[in-house]
């Protein structure tokens, strides 16, 4: 039995580039998508000018607390009283393995002129919930 070849043809490999470029715009879209969200999670406040820990890892925060120099405490884009942060952090507890309160990243961003026993009112509140260590916001550039 013999095989014979078929005659070789020049074929050229196509390469699309409207696919990859359709994927790299919608990469593109969504990082510009998500790095807002970032920005609005973070209230504009006056911070503390201190210089606090300085760490080359970036740890990403579970909840980020906002209390502005009213004393008015904003999670997100919501205006919230002591009952609502407490049902937050619960929900967020509640989603980690274990439910351990120790394992919740927490960072708490007090404008420098808000009343200081608001912020006391939510530490003591967070430390009944079972909350272990909250981080605390300063702005370095100040020291």
């Amino acid at each position: 039995m013999r095989f014979t070849r078929s005659p070789r043809s020049n074929r050229t490999l196509v390469l699309e580039m409207a696919p990859m470029i359709d994927v790299v715009f919608l990469l593109i879209v969504f990082f510009m998508t998500v790095a807002r969200f970032a920005q609005e999670s973070r209230v504009e406040l006056d911070l503390p000018q201190e210089a606090g820990e300085q760490s080359d890892i970036t740890e990403e925060a579970g909840l980020i607390v906002n209390i502005d120099g009213t004393g008015a405490m904003i999670v997100g884009d919501e205006t919230i009283d002591l009952e609502r942060l407490e049902e937050l952090v619960r929900g967020k507890i509640s989603r980690l393995p274990g439910r351990n309160a120790e394992q919740l990243k927490l960072l708490l961003r007090a404008d420098r002129n808000a009343d200081t026993s608001r912020i006391n009112q939510v530490i003591n509140r967070l430390q009944a919930i079972g909350v272990g260590a909250a981080r605390i916001a300063t702005d370095p550039r100040g020291s």
